[in-house]
């Protein structure tokens, strides 16, 4: 309709303009002008507004038609938006954000204030118990909200070593116990019981938090309860080691570790393990460890009743060097039956090192080393060395020589100075068959010796010699006489192997014939000694006219070069007093110039190994086998010459 209008208009200006008639009568309009107009700001108060009078207003003046076209444009174009409007939506925003912050201030800080601090946790129990006992405690949780707890759960955790009572052999760290809902005002106590060990006087603690939602939030909270300190009053175990504290460098010490029950009712099942340090090395124990060389298992613990564990061990190290030797007591982890899981006492035994007063060394065949490696059932003379090395004389000196190992025997110590103890298995020197030993000066140096013969050959046969010296500082002879040195040595025997070829007859004319051929078995044995051997290696190789039949069986592989005539046996591991055959086809065709002698068929063969138990090389050899078959298998001598 507005087109239609504004065409209308149009139509009836151009009429006006082309018409021939009268002048157009002058068309009166608005003048606008830049006069201000107070609107009033309120309601109450009436603006004050100028009007123009017909006599004071200005005579119009002609107006162009584009300037009546802007104008009525501009009568028709929306007025500006007004500023009271923005600043009252701001107010009103403002107004809203600060009642939402009052009302939050007025829930959580206000008399009714939802927080966790209006949540009463605490754990109540005994500050005290002994260790391996029941304990018995309490978790009280009380909602001071004024509105619900809902999904609330109870986390405790408690100390290394902390058991259950409901579930045997159970180790527990942590325990998740579901609560519930808690209503405003509502209170709910948990109370708990775990079997605790630890050592006496030890400190711990059980911690508690709480785990929780609100009501109508999906949001979660925590709370922490002061945590409950007890003290371990008493162990059901105690441990008690004796041993020596200074020692010298490769000195043997012994270790008495005495586990005694400190409760009234019988203990079972508990596991003492030692922890050794690098200088220590274990040589013996009674009652012998249930694994390793370090854990021991006692069965049954009575009340007041004692178990004694004897360890003897070499000490090596630095002079003025501190080693330590920690023994544990207590219940075992549930998977895993070696290790002391729940520590029920410990121990320890220190030991510092100092300079030894008396050198002494052991030379076993010539050879001054600690581990020595001797020949398969050969007898060995043992030369025991003997130095003062204070700056004065010691007296009364006696030495013991405690051999011990499978090679010895009754009759295997030839002692010609010393005392051979049968009944204590010892060689003792003292000033009754070496009046030297009475006094030793300063610098002074012994020499004793005697001689061991190794029983008949049997697995990894070795023997061990341990020197203890002991002697007085004074003269005064009810001075106590201590041990000043120490020192021990070991020899093994190596295997002793064997290489054995057999040749039989299995086809051809027998004597040999020139231009036929005749073919032999060969087989060649190789033995191990009383050790096992490992890497064990067999070579050999034919003659030029000896044919390989490629026919062979045996363990291991074989492998024939066609080129250099070399036989390679692959042997493997050969087990002590065991052996391992080949046996193979070989085809002789004589020659004129082989008339009357009797052919090798198979040249030298080596067998090299190693000795597992000494980790010594060891070799054998034998001779080439002929023609020749042995008599005793029936055949009649010079069966093997060529004719």
């Amino acid at each position: 309709m507005s087109d239609i209008k504004d065409q209308h208009e149009i139509d009836e200006l151009r009429k006006r303009l082309y018409a021939r008639g009268p002048e157009t009568p002058t068309i009166q309009r608005h003048v606008l002008n830049d006069r201000p107009i107070d609107i009033a700001r309120n309601w109450g108060t009436s603006p004050t507004v100028s009007v123009l009078t017909p006599a004071t207003a200005p005579e119009p003046a002609a107006t162009p038609i584009d300037a009546v076209a802007e104008t009525e444009e501009n009568d028709t174009a929306p007025a500006k938006p007004r500023r009271y409007r923005k600043i009252v939506l701001l107010s009103s925003l403002a107004l809203l954000v600060l009642a939402v912050a009052a009302s939050a201030v007025y829930v959580w800080w206000g008399g009714n204030r939802i927080s966790g601090e209006n949540i009463a946790f605490n754990i109540a129990g005994s500050t005290t118990v002994s260790g391996g006992e029941t304990m018995s405690f309490q978790i009280g949780i009380t909602n001071q909200n004024t509105i619900a707890i809902e999904g609330a759960t109870l986390i405790v955790k408690y100390p290394p070593g902390t058991r259950s009572v409901t579930e045997p052999i159970k180790n527990i760290y942590e325990e998740r116990i579901d609560v519930g809902t808690l209503g405003p005002g509502e209170a709910k106590n948990i109370p708990l019981q775990v079997a605790v060990y630890g050592k006496e006087n030890q400190q711990l603690e059980i911690k508690s938090t709480l785990e929780y939602r609100l009501v109508g939030s999906d949001g979660t909270f925590y709370k922490e309860a002061q945590p409950l300190g007890f003290q371990i009053i008493s162990s059901p175990v105690l441990l008690q080691v004796t041993s020596v504290r200074k020692v010298a460098a490769g000195q043997t010490v012994e270790m008495k570790l005495t586990a005694k029950s400190n409760t009234n009712k019988t203990l079972k099942d508990i596991l003492i393990t030692a922890t050794y340090p690098g200088g220590f090395l274990y040589k013996d124990a009674n009652p012998d460890p249930i694994y390793n060389q370090n854990v021991w298992k006692i069965d049954e613990l009575k009340p007041e009743e004692t178990e004694t564990i004897t360890i003897t061990g070499v000490i090596n190290g630095l002079t003025s060097e501190g080693l330590v030797v920690d023994f544990s007591a207590g219940a075992a982890e549930t998977d895993n039956p070696f290790i002391v899981g729940s520590l029920l006492a410990d121990a320890r035994a220190e030991f510092v090192l100092e300079q030894p007063f008396i050198a002494v060394g052991i030379d076993i065949a010539g050879d001054g080393d600690q581990k020595v490696v001797l020949e398969q059932g050969k007898s060995s003379n043992v030369v025991i060395s003997i130095k003062n090395t204070l700056s004065e004389s010691v007296y009364d000196m006696v030495v013991e020589v405690v051999p011990s190992g499978n090679a010895l025997s009754a009759e295997s110590i030839d002692s010609r100075e010393g005392f051979y103890d049968s009944n204590k298995g010892l060689v003792r020197f003292d000033v009754t068959n070496n009046p030297g030993l009475s006094q030793v000066a300063p610098g002074a140096s012994q020499k004793l010796d005697f001689s061991i013969t190794p029983q008949q050959s049997q697995n990894t046969t070795s023997f061990s010699i341990a020197v203890n010296v002991y002697a007085r500082r004074v003269a005064d002879s009810a001075a106590q006489q201590q041990l000043i040195g120490t020192v021990s040595a070991e020899a093994r025997y190596a295997s002793a192997a064997t290489v054995v070829p057999k040749v039989l007859y299995k086809g051809g004319p027998l004597p040999p014939v020139v231009g036929q051929t005749t073919s032999y078995q060969v087989t060649i044995t190789a033995a191990a000694g009383s050790n096992n051997l490992t890497n064990s290696i067999l070579t050999t190789s034919l003659p030029g006219y000896v044919e390989w039949a490629n026919e062979f069986s045996g363990p291991g592989t074989v492998e024939f070069n066609p080129v250099s005539r070399q036989l390679y046996w692959n042997i493997g591991d050969i087990n002590g007093g065991a052996s391992k055959d080949l046996v193979f086809t070989v085809n002789l065709l004589p020659s004129l110039s082989q008339v009357g002698i009797n052919p090798l068929l198979v040249n030298n063969q080596t067998l090299k190994a190693t000795d597992r138990f000494t980790n010594t090389p060891v070799s054998a050899t034998a001779q080439g086998v002929s023609t020749e078959l042995a008599e005793d298998t029936g055949y009649e001598e010079g069966n093997g010459t060529v004719e």
